[in-house]
């Protein structure tokens, strides 16, 4: 590379790689115009508190009509206010709209993955390309000393509490060392775009990504369904998760890969996490699709950075731990499958039981956020049908208690209507991993 900067300043700028969407959404953010709106992305925020008051009653004298009328338009106007507030978290993160990559041009693929044999559990060095942001604060909570949760296998149909079927790619997997990923991931341009632009895209520098694919000019326009390696595993390095995931890092990081079950809809440099996690989330949605082959694939959001670290709009996503998934939904196969905010009218309750009973049956979660009202439709739905005993889902989730009770496997947290948020558990082998509650 001589004395060329490994990221050519006249081309596409790492940061730069976040679309115009992000940096409106940032403004948004900072103006607080979408306080209120209902389709937070994964904030993992506490709920705020609102103090509303009226004024004391002025002075002793018989109202006139006029003052009665404009005491009536003021109630009228407090009880719409309070009805507002009490219907729409003050969250201003926007939704799980996550396909964030600019299509600049002819380039900007999908991604795809060539499975390689797995060798070596080692992950793959990188320089660091992006300095932790500080903590913040809503993750500043005390460490939990609650054990993970078990669940019970009472009465009721609790396919998860026997473990997965013979017949699974899960079946006799031990959580995490029985679960592997590959050695290798490659990127496939499906529009056509040069090698620069996909390490921009993932945020490796230019004489790495030239190191991957010996031969690849990196300017050179590539025709589509080129591959190209973005990662390859270095032997003796391992894949870590440090701290906490609302304060972390990442060392020795894989990209997400695609496969089956899955649409990819993240930026790729936000989908970063441990090989651990990696692979565990592979396995699932190989799984899903091979359990369900005609239903819908789940769309995988954001993980993590490729050294972790602060990724807005987060508070968390720090540790390579966190996934964001799309919730089954109600879907007539001809429209675009993406991300909304879910109700009774749109959530597929069976399918979403589905996903987290396969979630579970991996033995490697260690939390899944969803909005309380969605773990209500879930709670009605198991008992309704029996799949669930009321002592059961005391396990599962909060509901019918109040957010922050207990500590089951599903817990409240504001901005996860349109998308669950999947932690995993710090592996053993983990040293310097660390858990909170929240």
């Amino acid at each position: 590379m001589g004395g060329r900067a490994d990221i050519d300043s006249k081309t596409l700028d790492l940061e730069d790689v976040e679309d115009v969407g992000d940096a409106a959404r940032d403004r948004d953010l900072d103006s607080g115009r979408h306080a209120g709106s209902d389709r937070g992305f994964d904030r993992d925020l506490d709920d705020d508190l609102y103090d509303d008051g009226l004024a004391p009653e002025a002075g002793g004298r018989r109202p006139s009509l006029l003052s009665l009328l404009l005491l009536a338009a003021g109630a009228i106007w407090i009880v719409v206010a309070l009805l507002k507030l009490s219907g729409a978290p003050a969250d201003g993160a926007p939704p799980m709209a996550i396909g964030d990559h600019a299509e600049t041009g002819s380039s900007l693929p999908s991604l795809d993955e060539e499975w390689v044999e797995p060798g070596d559990e080692a992950g793959h060095a990188s320089d660091s390309q992006q300095a932790p942001e500080p903590a913040n604060s809503g993750e500043n909570r005390p460490v939990s000393d609650r054990s993970d949760p078990i669940l019970p296998s009472e009465d009721g149909n609790p396919a998860s509490e026997r473990g997965p079927p013979e017949d699974s790619l899960l079946a006799g997997k031990r959580w995490p060392q029985d679960y592997v990923a590959p050695d290798v991931v490659r990127y496939t341009i499906k529009r056509g775009g040069s090698m620069k632009v996909v390490a921009n895209l993932y945020k490796i520098y230019h004489h790495e990504i030239e190191a991957l694919n010996p031969g690849v000019e990196l300017d050179r326009e590539l025709p589509p369904s080129t591959k190209l390696i973005v990662y390859r595993a270095t032997p003796g390095i391992s894949s870590q998760s440090v701290g906490f995931p609302g304060s972390g890092t990442v060392e020795g990081g894989m990209p997400m890969l695609d496969g089956p079950g899955r649409i990819l809809r993240h930026t790729p440099w936000k989908a970063w996490a441990t090989k651990t996690t990696v692979a565990t989330i592979d396995l699932v949605l190989r799984e899903w699709a091979r359990r369900y082959p005609n239903r819908q694939p789940i769309i995988v959001g954001n993980l993590s950075a490729r050294n972790g670290g602060r990724l807005k709009p987060h508070s968390s996503h720090q540790s390579g731990r966190d996934v964001d998934l799309s919730y089954p939904q109600i879907w007539d196969h001809k429209s675009e499958l993406a991300p909304q905010v879910m109700t009774e009218r749109n959530l597929d309750r069976e399918l979403t039981w589905s996903l987290l009973e396969l979630l579970h049956e991996t033995g490697g979660v260690e939390v899944i956020f969803i909005d309380s009202k969605l773990q209500a439709l879930l709670y009605e739905y198991a008992l309704e049908t029996g799949r669930y005993s009321k002592k059961e889902l005391k396990n599962w989730m909060e509901h019918p208690g109040s957010p922050g009770s207990g500590s089951p496997l599903i817990q409240h947290v504001r901005g996860h209507g349109d998308h669950l948020h999947v932690r995993f558990k710090c592996a053993p082998s983990e040293s310097r991993c660390a858990s909170r509650e929240r």
